[in-house]
């Protein structure tokens, strides 16, 4: 939370520690899936993703929406990371939905407004599956 406040990507006021649980549940679950370790250190981290996977860097994304979205900032760049993950929580259940390559979510036909701003968006049936993608 704390983290998250440094980096400046919350709003001001009150917040909730779920999304933060969330998305560390969401990095742990594809951790997991890849037989990684994941990154447990605390303080804000300015790398671009959360993990490699054969020599590409990932970066994780969770919702609890199902059918979800992915979605990344419109500031973020192709050369941050390699690959984007979507995960579903519905806790402690968590599902890795797929995921897009970096080159593939960050394009300009991408970019929606779903009423928090402007991002690049994929919606779930867009998304391909993990042996696709590392293949």
């Amino acid at each position: 939370m704390l983290q998250n406040q440094t980096n400046g990507v919350i709003s001001q006021g009150p917040r909730r520690l779920e999304p933060d649980i969330n998305g560390a549940g969401g990095e742990i679950a594809v951790c997991k899936y890849f037989n990684r370790y994941p990154d447990l250190s605390i303080g804000p981290h300015f790398s671009g993703y959360d993990l490699k996977v054969k020599g590409n860097k990932v970066d994780v994304k969770t919702t609890s929406y199902n059918p979800g979205y992915l979605q990344a900032k419109t500031k973020k760049k192709v050369e941050d990371c390699d690959v984007f993950i979507l995960v579903h929580v519905s806790f402690p259940t968590f599902t890795i939905l797929g995921g897009a390559r970096s080159s593939d979510l960050l394009q300009d036909v991408n970019i929606q407004d779903m009423g928090y701003g402007p991002k690049y968006i994929l919606e779930q049936s867009q998304l391909s599956s993990m042996v696709d993608i590392f293949a």
